[in-house]
């Protein structure tokens, strides 16, 4: 979904439709599960959900649903594969790996904090053990998440430890609360420069420790400079080229009293000197001519160069709103 707003309408939406069509109908799912616009139903046939499709597609022409049948006992909704146990009646969920997934992330060798390394695995290894409802499925998509750290150059022993910890946090005994006198806690942005960012936060920390003991300093690190900062990735558009923009013209005799203001989806050539443009001399209704005609005065003129441009949307009507407003 391409705007902020989609998943919030989608849900209103489907909300709607689930309260005033899919719930009272005859042919509703044995079993109704919905996040955002997908689906999971359970069916006692292919035939009825063929027919309970083809129901929700008939209420309304604009929202169009895919149907997925399971394969081989299995079917995949959202992040999760469901597998169907033929010999109990019980389903099993492990995490679902996509067709066209690489298995890439960024290299242990990259230039990033080691904390971050340790967060990526740790991250994922809570992703596979929330998601699978055996020992079985977690012991087997967890050997498959550390062969895809190794072949991102990953250490194994890095990887084990990051496991052992996660396990040992989850079936230990926590430990027993002692009440202390809380210390304030100062977060510290650095640029991230590699060895001795490591060296001046350890520093850092220890200065902070013996001079201020009721503080608790954290350092966090931040992306340092790259090629992508020191360049920019776009040419600069030269003035008559850029497009929806609100534009600002005056008299260059006259001055703010014959001024105009105004909005163009096209470039500011286009909006100035195109078959309809304010400067073209074959256009009959434009304001610019206008105000030339009526004073008579060889020295009314407006300048295409001066024209300054006061914002820019790619929206039309967000350039309507920022036109009327300005």
């Amino acid at each position: 979904m391409g705007s902020s707003l989609g998943p919030i309408l989608a849900n209103i939406w489907m909300a709607y439709l689930e309260e005033e069509f899919l719930t009272h109908s005859e042919l509703y799912p044995d079993f109704y599960r919905r996040y955002v616009d997908d689906t999971f139903c359970l069916f006692t046939c292919e035939e009825r959900a063929q027919q309970f499709l083809n129901f929700i597609n008939s209420i309304d022409p604009s929202t169009q649903f895919d149907l997925e049948l399971e394969s081989d006992n299995k079917l995949g909704f959202l992040d999760t594969l469901v597998h169907r146990t033929l010999s109990v009646p019980s389903t099993e969920v492990s995490t679902k790996v996509k067709a066209t997934d690489r298995g890439l992330f960024y290299g242990f060798d990259s230039f990033v904090p080691i904390a971050y390394k340790f967060s990526l695995i740790k991250c994922l290894i809570y992703r596979v053990y929330s998601i699978a409802t055996t020992y079985a499925w977690f012991h087997k998509d967890l050997t498959h998440l550390t062969n895809k750290f190794k072949s991102n150059g990953f250490p194994a022993h890095l990887i084990h430890r990051c496991i052992n910890e996660f396990l040992e946090k989850k079936y230990s005994d926590p430990p027993s609360h002692i009440d202390t006198v809380s210390k304030k806690s100062i977060v510290l942005v650095l640029p991230f420069l590699g060895p001795s960012s490591f060296h001046l936060a350890k520093q850092l920390k220890k200065v902070i420790t013996k001079f201020y003991p009721c503080v608790e300093l954290k350092v966090v690190f931040k992306r340092g400079l790259s090629l992508g900062n020191l360049f920019k990735f776009k040419d600069v558009l030269p003035f008559e080229c850029k497009s929806g923009v609100i534009y600002y013209t005056k008299c260059k005799k006259c001055g703010p009293s014959a001024a105009y203001l105004g909005k163009t989806k096209n470039t500011v050539y286009e909006r100035f000197y195109s078959s309809n443009g304010h400067l073209n001399p074959r256009t009959e209704n434009s304001a610019l001519h206008g105000h030339i005609s009526e004073t008579g005065d060889p020295e009314c003129e407006f300048v295409f160069k001066d024209i300054q441009i006061l914002g820019n949307c790619s929206n039309d009507l967000r350039l309507r709103y920022m036109e009327s407003i300005m």
